[in-house]
């Protein structure tokens, strides 16, 4: 889809397939133009998701690198709520308006589970807890 999306846009894509264990390491080494990256939340603040562009952020593969960017992610860590937010929607007009990400997708979970399953749930943040679960007869 994206090759065929981009192409509309008159940006040529070429597409180099490699097994998992190859492209981690590429992609970490930024042995590429453009690269497919995933994130699931681990806590609920958009923090969570935003700070990987951070230049020093360990998971930052991009290699994005703006110290406007990195000064309101550094601003919005206050315990004032509006301020807060109000510094990580800087950070993201920051980021956005420098490309330095282009959401594409998001992930979808779909199941399906039997009403006799029970004691198990699935946190919004892509995680599955099993271990209360049983099956009622």
């Amino acid at each position: 889809y994206v090759q065929q999306a981009w192409g509309e846009l008159g940006i040529t894509v070429n597409i180099n397939k490699v097994e998992w264990a190859s492209f981690l390491p590429m992609r970490r080494a930024g042995d590429y133009d453009v690269s497919r990256n995933g994130w699931v939340m681990d806590y609920n603040d958009p923090s969570n998701m935003i700070e990987l562009f951070t230049t020093t952020n360990g998971n930052n593969d991009g290699k994005y690198s703006n110290p406007e960017f990195d000064a309101a992610i550094e601003a919005s860590k206050v315990a004032d709520k509006s301020v807060h937010f109000q510094k990580l929607h800087e950070a993201e007009d920051i980021l956005m308006e420098d490309a330095g990400a282009i959401p594409v997708a998001y992930y979808t979970d779909f199941w399906l589970q039997s009403p006799s399953l029970k004691g198990t749930w699935h946190s919004p943040y892509g995680y599955w807890y099993l271990q209360y679960g049983y099956v009622e007869q």
